[in-house]
């Protein structure tokens, strides 16, 4: 049966309907205290949906805290609804992004699911050549940069189920600032685990890093890490356009690069050793 409207899915679960804030992909709507309705934007979101539709059951299975898929029918999906608030505006407690880390140690197990496949990584030196070619960076720039990436090249690590979008948007937070599970699934893919913590400001990984790995010793993580956001740095300031209703913090199209910069002026170990 078509989708019938938000109203419809309210009568049939006897239930009052509320619009929430919803992402760039889907329209979502609070189904009493409990269920989520989300509806996509347009055919991209309904395919990133369908997407979410075949991860969220792995993710669960490996004991990844999300939510339930209830009822899905391609052109709308209700999910339960992960308890509190996303972590945009909502102070988190000191253990949160270790929790978070803990998170994706237990989806990263996960190195298979039917109709995903991996795709190439970019290399970012490619970028760094395409801006030194048109005039952008000089060529002490690339110079600089072709080092500094080449010091933190680390041979690749098999690919597993990423979330894709770990950003404070997407992990819930209690009110006692306690986390409690991930939200939105829409970017998920089988790659590079390290990918899955380029997304989260350098603050954070750090803490984020030593839940996943359960140690205070983070051995090449930062580096790898700190590679993804340098490359996605770089990458933004090819399309500078801002997004001004976005709410996730690289909606801004300097954010990343002036964050790599604010972190390193007094940089936690091992990160220091990182610098070009």
């Amino acid at each position: 049966m078509p989708f019938q409207g938000p109203e419809a899915v309210g009568r049939r679960y006897a239930l009052p309907v509320h619009p929430m804030p919803g992402g760039d992909a889907n329209r979502c709507y609070a189904v009493g205290d409990s269920l989520v309705l989300r509806v996509p934007r347009d055919a991209s979101a309904a395919a990133d949906l369908a997407r979410e539709a075949v991860v969220i059951p792995y993710a669960i299975a490996a004991g990844v805290p999300t939510s339930s898929i209830v009822e899905y029918t391609g052109d709308h999906m209700i999910v339960t609804r992960v308890p509190g608030a996303d972590a945009v505006d909502v102070p988190v407690s000191a253990e949160f992004y270790e929790l978070v880390g803990e998170g994706l140690a237990a989806l990263h197990t996960v190195t298979s699911v039917p109709g995903l496949r991996a795709d190439a990584p970019d290399d970012p030196l490619a970028l760094v050549n395409t801006y030194a070619g048109d005039g952008l960076i000089d060529p002490a720039t690339a110079h600089w940069l072709t080092a500094w990436f080449e010091k933190l090249r680390r041979p690749p690590l098999p690919v597993v189920l990423v979330h894709g979008d770990v950003a404070p948007q997407n992990l819930m937070v209690d009110a006692g600032g306690r986390f409690t599970g991930f939200v939105d699934w829409g970017d998920a893919r089988l790659a590079d685990p390290a990918t899955d913590f380029a997304k989260l400001p350098l603050p954070s990984v750090d803490q984020a890093l030593r839940g996943y790995l359960g140690s205070a010793d983070l051995g090449d993580w930062p580096a790898r890490v700190l590679g993804h956001h340098l490359h996605w740095a770089l990458g933004r300031l090819a399309s500078p356009t801002p997004v001004p209703a976005g709410r996730h913090w690289t909606a801004s199209p300097y954010a990343r690069l002036f964050g790599i910069m604010r972190f390193f002026t007094a940089p936690p170990e091992p990160w220091a050793g990182l610098l070009p």
